[in-house]
Order: C-alpha cells, then sequence, then structure tokens
C-alpha cells in the first residue's frame, strides 16, 4: 500500500467517523418532547406583571419554603412575624428542567399550622416552581428552583 492511500484512508477514517459521531448525538439528544419553557412570551410580555408582583411580595414579608421528596411536595408559609399563615390557598406551578412541556400544577392542602401538602409526580431532578399563596386578603408569589431526591 503506497503512502497516497494511506493518507486517503485516514482522511475517509475520520470523516466516517465525525458523520457516526453526530447521528449518534443527534440521536441521543432528540428524545421526542420540546424544551421550550412553557408559555414563555407570554410571560415576557407580562413581565412588568412579575416586577409589580414582586415587589408587592417582599412588601408583605412573608416567607414560603418549599421541600419535596419522591412523590410528595410540602410547603410551610410564614407572615413576616414568623407567624403561621393559616387558611391560606397555596398553588405551586412549574415545570421539571429535563421535561419541561410537563408542565405541574398542585393545590397543597392544608396539614398543620402553616403547612401544606400535595402530591407531586415520581420524577427526580430540578424543578423551577412558582408558590402562590393568598391569605388574609393578599397574594405573595414566589419564584423557586427546588430539587426532588
Amino acid at each position: 500500500m503506497t503512502a497516497a492511500w494511506k493518507w486517503l484512508l485516514a482522511i475517509a477514517g475520520l470523516l466516517a467517523a465525525n458523520v457516526i459521531s453526530m447521528v449518534i448525538l443527534v440521536v441521543v439528544a432528540h428524545h421526542g418532547r420540546a424544551q421550550v419553557i412553557p408559555d414563555y412570551y407570554a410571560r415576557a410580555t407580562h413581565y412588568d406583571d412579575e416586577l409589580a408582583s414582586a415587589s408587592h411580595s417582599r412588601a408583605l414579608g412573608w416567607r414560603v419554603e418549599v421541600s419535596a421528596t419522591g412523590d410528595a411536595i410540602a410547603a410551610r408559609a410564614v407572615d413576616a412575624a414568623g407567624a403561621p399563615i393559616t387558611g391560606a390557598t397555596v398553588r405551586v406551578t412549574g415545570y421539571q428542567r429535563a421535561y419541561a412541556s410537563d408542565v405541574v400544577d398542585i393545590e397543597l392542602a392544608p396539614t398543620g399550622a402553616g403547612l401544606y401538602r400535595g402530591a407531586l409526580p415520581a420524577r427526580r431532578g430540578w424543578y423551577d416552581l412558582v408558590v402562590r399563596v393568598a391569605a388574609r386578603g393578599e397574594l405573595y408569589t414566589d419564584h423557586l428552583a427546588v430539587e426532588v431526591r
């Protein structure tokens, strides 16, 4: 075999390996689901409303701690003085980052003084969530990232 044939085979082999690698990457990266953030355009057009809501929530001074394990999500809501917020309607909406097209919308049931709980799809990973607490004639919203283990 001459040097010219060796170089030709080496270049052809590298090109073939590149094509095979690209095909593998395309197949692995695309699993049939759109990974677009739900309602991204509507959220962008109402950004001023989000800023006003965040400002109002900061002025209230309320805090909501959210934890999720397995197939359950729990929230603890307290007011500015640290007293539990009872009789509230607590709603959690969002999506898991790996499955953005599967929207989560859960209304949590009260389980104690300032404690709320609900069922979460049994899927591990990071969730981008919006927590809304309606109580005492006010609406508190908070954006959270929660890891489900």
